[in-house]
């Protein structure tokens, strides 16, 4: 098991985000003072769990996250992957590789992720623990650290010690057992104080218990005594109600008599109203024919009153034109032999326009035959129209009434 790759972005001097890739042997990263090359460290301490500011060089835990240039404006969020190799075996998963990822928001709020699924803090410490790259591991060692190890005391060195023999994993669980053990037994001690505060405050009220018993005794008899009582009141109240039911179910079925008769003579009066109302809309057929005839003949004395017009005025005309030709005529006797001809051709069309005028006088007379025809027409017309409205009229009150 190795370290394969780290990927960073937004962690402390790394703005824009760096992939770092490590072989199986020895990678060194050299630079001058103030490059960054701590920063790394501190980026796989910090990925691998460490929650201590202190260790990380800062302030607080928003120091981790690029804070800005003059050029550049600050991040809200920092991130850092580190990639694993375990096809031997070392991590307790069935993967050949383990991503193991950070992310801290400016607000706060940390992620952890272990192959882009999101996990508990927890669950990061024990994958990494017996390992070596756990929170208290050796892998990870930082300036000063040496000397920090050779000055510690015989009980620090026995946690580095157990990590590197890979027992770390088991004295974790020993200790949240134990701690687990202690909590519970916390809580059976809370438990057993309450029950003797139950138990003292229970004696005290024994006294008072005694005769609330023999109360209670004395209820339960009188309430066997009010429960008889109350059974046979509900029987008489019982025997009452089949009275009444017995009289509801008689005036019931009388009703229902009653109803069914009442429903066969509205059946009866919805037929009549039926017949009724065809019969109006048959009258009313009726009407708006007589209605239609009676605007075909208005139609038809108008057209014989319009040709009777043009008729006079070509007979007025005819007659104008009769009287000039004989004033010309008149006028021209003097004339006669220079105009024999003339006036010969003006009888026979004097002739002509006396046929013609014989014949406007007959079409004024068969004109006015007509209109007489339509007029008394539209008279009857009218006269069945009123007939209809009045037959309409009754239908109507008599639809109503019923």
């Amino acid at each position: 098991m190795y370290l394969r790759s780290l990927d960073i972005q937004g962690f402390k001097s790394f703005p824009d985000k760096v992939h770092i890739d490590f072989s199986s042997g020895v990678t060194a990263i050299v630079g001058p003072n103030g490059s960054g090359k701590s920063n790394i460290v501190d980026a796989v301490r910090w990925t691998l769990g460490e929650q201590s500011v202190k260790n990380l060089r800062g302030g607080r835990m928003e120091d981790v996250i690029f804070g800005g240039t003059t050029r550049r404006k600050p991040l809200g969020f920092c991130e850092a992957t580190l990639t694993v190799d375990n096809r031997g075996g070392g991590l307790p998963v069935e993967y050949d590789q383990v991503a193991v990822t950070r992310r801290y928001y400016r607000s706060g709020e940390s992620e952890f992720f272990i192959n882009k699924k999101a996990v508990r803090l927890k669950d990061v410490r024990e994958l990494l623990m017996d390992t070596g790259l756990g929170r208290e591991g050796y892998s990870v060692i930082g300036q000063g650290r040496i000397d920090e190890i050779l000055a510690a005391k015989g009980g620090d060195r026995r946690e580095i010690f157990e990590e590197a023999a890979g027992i770390s994993r088991f004295r974790h669980r020993k200790e949240e057992a134990k701690a687990e053990a202690e909590r519970k037994l916390e809580g059976t001690e809370e438990n057993l104080v309450r029950i003797r505060d139950i138990v003292a405050e229970l004696a005290a009220q024994a006294a008072p218990l005694k005769t609330q018993a023999e109360q209670a005794r004395k209820f339960l008899l009188l309430r066997d005594d009010l429960r008889a009582l109350e059974v046979s009141l509900w029987m008489d109240g019982l025997e009452k109600l089949g009275e009444n039911r017995r009289k509801a179910q008689t005036d019931f079925e009388n009703a229902g008599r009653s109803v069914s008769a009442r429903r066969r003579q509205l059946e009866e009066l919805y037929a009549q109203s039926q017949r009724l109302a065809d019969q109006n809309r048959q009258k009313e057929l009726e009407a708006e024919g007589a209605r239609q005839a009676l605007r075909e003949e208005e139609n038809r004395l108008s057209a014989l009153q319009s040709r009777q017009a043009v008729a006079q005025a070509n007979l007025e005309n005819n007659r104008q034109n009769a009287r000039r030709l004989q004033a010309e005529l008149a006028e021209q006797t003097g004339r006669r032999q220079e105009a024999e001809e003339r006036r010969q051709k003006q009888l026979e069309q004097l002739a002509l326009l006396e046929g013609r005028l014989a014949e406007l006088e007959e079409q004024d007379r068969l004109l006015t035959q007509s209109r007489q025809e339509a007029a008394l027409a539209r008279e009857q017309a009218v006269l069945r129209l009123q007939e209809l409205e009045e037959e309409l009229r009754r239908l109507e009150e008599r639809r109503r009434r019923l």
